[in-house]
């Protein structure tokens, strides 16, 4: 790592995950950041967390310190209120946070979650009460040209933005609030840097200068215009459309920002400070640590059985009703018990070797197949897992709640159709195990599980009431551009016609 590099730290960058707004791929990015030698680098996208993990581990894995933020909406009103505008019309302004620890994570989290879901308003929106509630392991910046007291100073009011600066410390605390000057050749930028600058000498206030990166390389530019162009429909022609002014926004090195901030040395140094300031560590749970515990009835504690044997019971039981006949008989053909044996005697931890099935007859081969996907249930920690979905879909055929029949490589695993998390029957398809779980690439099992639109939120509410609401939670699909999309996006915000675009797609 060469020592200039490690002098400067970008503390304001968005990836991606910025959605059509920012055009850094994180595994570009973190490529970039380690071949200019950056010691660290921060994620502030736009009021979404929805890239933390995914930004944390490829920076761990390039030995880069990971700075994990957001650039949240704020309004200086109430989050609650759902209409009206500032006197210089705006709806809402930016604030960068980045976490100093896993409290300040976890409060982040909770900010940005309580932004969605009582502060939407065209954006997810903050305010002062619930910054304040959640600024305990927070440390927060001035921001861009479009944030609070920048704003404030734009249109020359600088009593207020005093005031509004004044209200940002109270809430972080001297220590953990630095004023942020930018510089991408906009005159706004430059105009309001003497009033910052000053901001921070009245106040005792660290500086830092930042690059508001939006794409990774100088050459990046112009196609993130044009996906400017994709995300507000507007053609790259057009003049009185959403854009960036200039091609300043890319991940510059420590140099360049010294050419813009030479005056002020500190401002680059103070960006260290900041990430020296923060010591995330993220807690990963592993195996069956990541999912809820089912708990046991009863008759099964008092019988001193394991999940692993409860679930096997229930397998026994399923898979007599399913195929009407004894399971425990045809285990005692010597064929069968035979070809057990080495499963049976598997020491713990030890990975079973994928039995013989030929010349078998069915219910053999269901037997010997059973209890091979239980070793592997069992080896790779996942036993809970089966029961807490077998719990649920059991539970919503009993309310009479429609279920699917099992979507995916789920439906290649018996176990599961014995139980009726299925109805699709493995054999019969000649569907793999493996590919739904193998223990020479472990990877979390995933049920497709199809509930009837109207009664889905009766069965989300029982696991919820069931299992905790901390173990809960509902997830995203990001929709993803593919080459031929992308080509008649691009041909159209370039004013293409169609028959040519459709043509090089």
């Amino acid at each position: 790592m060469s020592s200039a590099a490690s002098d400067f730290v970008h503390l304001h960058v968005h990836t991606d995950y910025s959605l059509l707004d920012g055009a850094c791929r994180i595994d570009r990015l973190m490529q970039k950041a380690c071949d200019m030698g950056m010691k660290a680098l921060a994620l502030t996208d736009h009021g979404n967390m929805f890239g933390a993990i995914e930004f944390y581990n490829a920076a761990k894995s390039k030995g880069i310190k990971p700075l994990v933020g957001c650039e949240i909406y704020i309004v200086e009103t109430s989050r609650l209120e759902k209409a009206g505008k500032s006197e210089d019309g705006k709806s809402y302004y930016h604030m960068g946070l980045l976490a100093k620890n896993l409290t300040g994570y976890q409060n982040l989290l909770k900010l940005v979650s309580d932004a969605h879901l009582k502060g939407f308003y065209y954006k997810p929106r903050a305010d002062l009460e619930t910054l304040a509630k959640y600024a305990d392991g927070l440390i927060g910046f001035t921001g861009c040209l479009a944030a609070v007291v920048p704003q404030h100073l734009l249109h020359d009011r600088y009593e207020e933005a005093r005031q509004a600066c004044g209200r940002f410390v109270a809430i972080f605390g001297r220590e953990n609030y630095f004023v942020e000057i930018q510089d991408h050749g906009i005159p706004e930028q430059l105009k309001i840097i003497p009033d910052l600058l000053k901001l921070a000498e009245e106040f005792g206030l660290k500086v830092i200068c930042t690059n508001d990166v939006h794409y990774v390389n100088h050459s990046d530019a112009g196609p993130h215009d044009a996906m400017l162009c994709i995300q507000t429909g507007a053609k790259i022609e057009e003049e009185n459309r959403m854009k960036f002014t200039g091609s300043q926004f890319y991940l510059k090195s420590r140099d360049e920002m010294l050419k813009l901030f030479g005056e002020r040395p500190d401002s680059l140094d103070n960006t260290n400070l900041v990430a020296d300031m923060c010591d995330l560590s993220i807690p990963f749970p592993k195996g069956s640590e990541r999912y809820p515990r089912y708990p046991l009835p009863v008759e099964i504690t008092s019988r001193q059985l394991a999940p692993l044997a409860y679930l096997a019971e229930l397998c026994a039981a399923g898979l007599t009703q399913r195929y009407a006949f004894d399971p425990a008989e045809v285990a005692t053909h010597p064929v069968v018990a035979a070809r057990l044996a080495p499963l049976l005697a598997l020491a713990p931890g030890q990975k079973p070797t994928p039995p013989d099935y030929t010349n078998l007859s069915p219910h053999e081969e269901l037997v010997l197949r059973l209890h091979y996907e239980l070793c592997i249930i069992g080896l790779t920690g996942f036993v809970d897992y089966f029961l807490v979905v077998w719990d649920f879909i059991n539970w919503a055929r009993t309310k009479d709640i429609p279920v699917g029949p099992g979507r995916g490589s789920g439906a290649g695993c018996l176990v599961a159709y014995v139980l009726g998390i299925t109805n699709l029957d493995p054999l019969r398809f000649k569907l793999l195990f493996e590919r739904f779980l193998n223990p020479e690439r472990v990877s979390p099992p995933d049920f497709d599980i199809d509930f009837c639109m109207r009664r889905r939120v009766e069965v989300i509410d029982y696991v919820r009431q069931k299992y905790g609401n901390d173990c809960v939670a509902n997830i995203i699909t990001y929709g993803t551009l593919g080459a031929k999309a992308v080509i008649r996006d691009v041909s159209r915000v370039n004013n293409l016609p169609y028959a040519d675009a459709d043509r090089l797609a």
